[in-house]
Parts: C-alpha cells; sequence; structure tokens
C-alpha cells in the first residue's frame, strides 16, 4: 500500500487483545446481560476516579437521562447547557419537557465559564450542565463552586475528556454528577456504553431505581416508573480490558497531539486550536482547529478537499441556532462563529506520527 495515500479516518477503535480474552470468558459463563465484568468495571473505574458511585450504562446519552431522573427534574424546570458541543443533554431536556437554555462559550477554550454563566442564570435555574468540549476542563473547580452557593445541581457531561484532570482530580468529578460516553470513538470504549458517577447516596440510590426498570428487591414491583439503561456483560468486559491500558492510552493521543503542535509552529501562521490551560492535564479527544482568514477555503471546502486525500476529518458542533428543533438565542455568538469555524483532525492509536506530517503537510497547501 502506498503509505502517502492510505486512508486515514477520523476515529479507529484500538483493541490490545485482551478484550477477545475477557469477552470469551464472559461467554462461557452464561451470564449474558449482566455478570461479574459489571462488577468488576464499575469497582476499576470508582476507583480510577476516586469516587465513590459508578454505575455502568447502555450509553452517555442515557447517563445524562439517569442524571435528569436521579435529580427530580421535571416538566418545565429550567437547565442551562452550553450553545458549543455535544447536544445530548438539550436533546434529552427536549424530550423531558424542560426548559432548556443555551449559554455562549468562551472563544477560545471552547467551554462555558463563570463569567457567561453569571449572565445566563436565573432563580428559577435547576441544573446546569458543562461539557468537556475535546477533553478541555475549564473553569470547573470555579463553576463547582459559584453553583453550590446557588443550590443549582452541576451536571458534567465528560463524554469526551476520560482521563483528563486538574490538580489529580479526574473529569466527571468536578459536578455533582459526572456522566461519560465509552463509544467507538471515544478514549478508551466498550462499542457503545456509558457510566454515570456520584459522591452523593441520595443521586446514587436513584440512578439505581431508575437504571433498572424501577424495580429493586423485590422482582416486579415497580417502585417507580423507570427505564433500562444497563449495559451487558461483554461490553463491560471489553471496558474492563481497556481500561487497564489507560496509561499507554493517554501517552499515545498526548504524543499525536504534541505532534500536531509542533507541526503547525513548522508553518509559522497563526493558526488558533483550542486553548488548554497550563493547569488542565489535557487528554485530546481530537484535534480543533479554526478554519479562519489564514485559508484560502472555507472550513467545508477543507474538510471535502483532505476527504479527496484519503483523510478523514469532521465539522464543529452545530449551534443550536442552525438547527431547528431549539429556538433561536441571542446571546450565543461565540458558539455560532464556532460552529462555522472548527475542523476535527484525527487522533487515534491507529495512526503513526507520520500521519500527522501527511495531513498538516495538506493542510498546508490550503492556506494563503
Amino acid at each position: 500500500m502506498d503509505v502517502m495515500n492510505k486512508f486515514i479516518p477520523w476515529a479507529s477503535p484500538k483493541l490490545f487483545g485482551l478484550e477477545k480474552k475477557l469477552i470469551k470468558k464472559a461467554i462461557k459463563s452464561n451470564w449474558i446481560s449482566g455478570g461479574v465484568y459489571v462488577d468488576k468495571f464499575e469497582k476499576k473505574l470508582s476507583k480510577y476516579l476516586d469516587i465513590k458511585y459508578s454505575y455502568l450504562t447502555s450509553n452517555g446519552t442515557s447517563a445524562i437521562h439517569l442524571a435528569f431522573l436521579a435529580c427530580n427534574l421535571k416538566y418545565g424546570d429550567e437547565i442551562i447547557v452550553p450553545g458549543f458541543g455535544y447536544l445530548a443533554a438539550a436533546n434529552i431536556g427536549n424530550l423531558m419537557g424542560l426548559k432548556v437554555k443555551f449559554v455562549d462559550v468562551d472563544k477560545d477554550t471552547f467551554c462555558m465559564n463563570v463569567e457567561t454563566l453569571r449572565q445566563c442564570i436565573t432563580k428559577k435555574t435547576k441544573a446546569v450542565v458543562t461539557i468537556n468540549t475535546y477533553g478541555n476542563l475549564h473553569d470547573l473547580k470555579e463553576l463547582s463552586i459559584f453553583l453550590k452557593k446557588r443550590k443549582i445541581i452541576f451536571i458534567e457531561d465528560a463524554a469526551e475528556s476520560f482521563g483528563s484532570n486538574v490538580d489529580k482530580k479526574q473529569s466527571g468529578t468536578f459536578g455533582d454528577i459526572g456522566t461519560f460516553s465509552f463509544h467507538a470513538t471515544k478514549n478508551i470504549t466498550t462499542g457503545e456504553g456509558g457510566l454515570i458517577i456520584t459522591n452523593n447516596k441520595k443521586f446514587a440510590d436513584k440512578i439505581q431505581l431508575y437504571r433498572s426498570h424501577g424495580v429493586t428487591k423485590k422482582r416486579y414491583y415497580h417502585h417507580v416508573s423507570g427505564h433500562n439503561f444497563r449495559i451487558t456483560n461483554f461490553q463491560a468486559a471489553m471496558g474492563y480490558a481497556q481500561l487497564s491500558k489507560i496509561n499507554y492510552i493517554i501517552k499515545e493521543r498526548k504524543k499525536l497531539y504534541q505532534k500536531y503542535i509542533d507541526e503547525l509552529i513548522k508553518l509559522n501562521v497563526d493558526l488558533t486550536i483550542q486553548k488548554i490551560e497550563n493547569k488542565c492535564n489535557f487528554v485530546p479527544w481530537t484535534f480543533a482547529l479554526k478554519i479562519g482568514t489564514n485559508f484560502r477555503y472555507s472550513r467545508d471546502q477543507v474538510i471535502s478537499r483532505l476527504l479527496r486525500k484519503n483523510i478523514e476529518t469532521r465539522n464543529g458542533f452545530y449551534s443550536p441556532n442552525y438547527l431547528k428543533i431549539f429556538k433561536k438565542s441571542k446571546n450565543i455568538i461565540n458558539s455560532n462563529q464556532l460552529s462555522k469555524e472548527i475542523i476535527c483532525l484525527p487522533i487515534h492509536l491507529n495512526m503513526k506520527l507520520e500521519d500527522v506530517s501527511r495531513i498538516i503537510e495538506q493542510l498546508k497547501k490550503f492556506l494563503k
């Protein structure tokens, strides 16, 4: 194969061999739905994240739904979510009949901060959801203090930030509740799958109840109108194997990210990348770059031209103002702009450093 023309996918899960071995064990155990690996994976996650309660879910979105149910959010309750980021929380809010308000993000970090939130919050606000977009942790400690004073529930959507931390405090643990995704594109994967975590026993009890049909010890007796948000033993076995490689995964993702930085510096052009503060021990989910005035082509044209060169990329998230399912918001100017300019470049463990060089070399051709 011509290495310089091989297809570079935007994401590609890395499997190490242990996954297959443990999945076979799960099959032989005859425990297909629940099972020993569900318990083992949850305990291992609690230890890694240094959190009391960890519950696996069918995906990251169901983890957010569980969080809303555990917080007793009801029809008409006001929640605030960022105007730029994956809109899982906003979608679930719509489905539940919540009043979803959008707050603008910082144009450099792509994340919510206290100052933008202060302008949007009201006495009616019941919960705030942050999104650790692309793995970045920004203002989380400050947001936690700010919301605690106002007795507003803080939910941290850490779907894209597994492994990122600040002062050794792991992502997902800054809020009252944290949620993760283990989708095939994420830092560790179970194919589909998710996680919800908390240190609050009241929330934990409700999470357990709603996760499994509202049933506890008394079989078929529903205490609440619950759901089935459980994960299979197969998926948990895969996740347990993946988590054993987390330090290696983090090291390799950081290596690819640094290679992008090094190659971009060589171009000697003012290119805008996501701002990561020094205090954040950042584990990149992707490499986000703004396609602005430095380029001859628009963001979408760059995506198309790279694909012709067998390089798959992704656009940034859509601002809710560009989606018909949400009412227009006047105060999310940065979010609107980011959704038109961001291109996400590949970072995954099936890439090599020379792949990064090839991607940057192609981008160089599109510069003015």
